[in-house]
């Protein structure tokens, strides 16, 4: 059996291959996981495990055939327990990302995280959030900063409180701009911002906790069964600053980064 250790967002995930017979499939897993993931990948042995995933051999997986519908669903996981996760060598790379994303559900829930639909980039090893409705700019915020500050996330964040401090991780999901470079890093939070796209620039600060907490709502993503939980950590989230911010801006990537450059980042 072979065994690898993943690092996403401060948690270990330990995934098992399991003795297969069908030694293209089991390459073709290994293959994939290494390069969409390969950011993650811990090159020691970890003590810590708060997840595993057993790769196992089935010849024969389980479908469901929804009649009324016309609908065909296959049986690509199995929750063993709280901890362990089951899944087979026929799955794809998208597949493995849903067992990811069930995962982290699960261990930010107790882990005082969520996760955002956002974009950020890093500016002096400090993370610059940016979130809104779609068509706000949030890959256009990215991109234009790209070409001179590490882009971070397209789409999705993950925040995190570890030691009285919020911090942002990335999430391995394959988003829209794939050529974004992903790994287990910590990063603070220097600020965050509601986009609103302009013919300007302008920084405008958020003091009310309701109306920050309403608008983050709309943009987390969570399971029915974690909703109130992960509620009650992004009412902590919001509460531990003492502002948020809306940023107006225009397709000026010089511009956009003086602004952010002179920006009191938070503290």
């Amino acid at each position: 059996m072979e065994t690898k250790y993943l690092n996403i967002a401060g948690f270990v995930i330990r995934i098992n291959f399991k003795l297969t017979e069908w030694e293209f499939a089991l390459n073709k897993c290994k293959e994939g996981i290494n390069e969409y993931y390969g950011g993650f990948m811990m090159k020691d042995k970890s003590k810590k495990i708060d997840y595993t995933i057993n790769f196992v051999e089935r010849k024969i997986l389980e479908m469901t055939y929804r009649k009324k519908e016309k609908i065909n669903l296959i049986n690509f996981f199995e929750i063993l327990n709280k901890d362990t996760i089951v899944t087979f060598y026929q799955i794809s790379i998208f597949q493995f990302q849903i067992i990811i994303r069930t995962i982290l559900q699960e261990l930010l829930t107790s882990g005082k995280g969520f996760m955002l639909h956002s974009s950020s980039i890093e500016i002096n090893n400090y993370a610059y959030i940016f979130t809104g409705k779609n068509g706000a700019g949030k890959s256009t915020a990215m991109k234009l900063l790209s070409g001179k500050y590490r882009a971070l996330a397209d789409d999705t964040v993950i925040v995190r409180k570890i030691n009285r401090k919020y911090y942002m991780f990335q999430t391995p999901f394959i988003e829209k701009e794939a050529w974004v470079k992903k790994n287990s890093d910590q990063l603070p939070i220097a600020g965050f911002f509601f986009l609103e796209k302009a013919h300007y620039f302008k920084i405008e600060t958020i003091k009310d906790k309701n109306y920050t907490l309403n608008r983050l709502i709309k943009q987390f993503f969570t399971e029915q069964e974690y909703v109130k939980k992960q509620i009650k950590i992004l009412m902590g989230f919001v509460n531990h600053f003492d502002h948020f911010n809306k940023l107006y801006f225009a397709k000026d990537a010089v511009k956009l980064g003086w602004e952010l450059q002179n920006y009191q980042r938070f503290t």
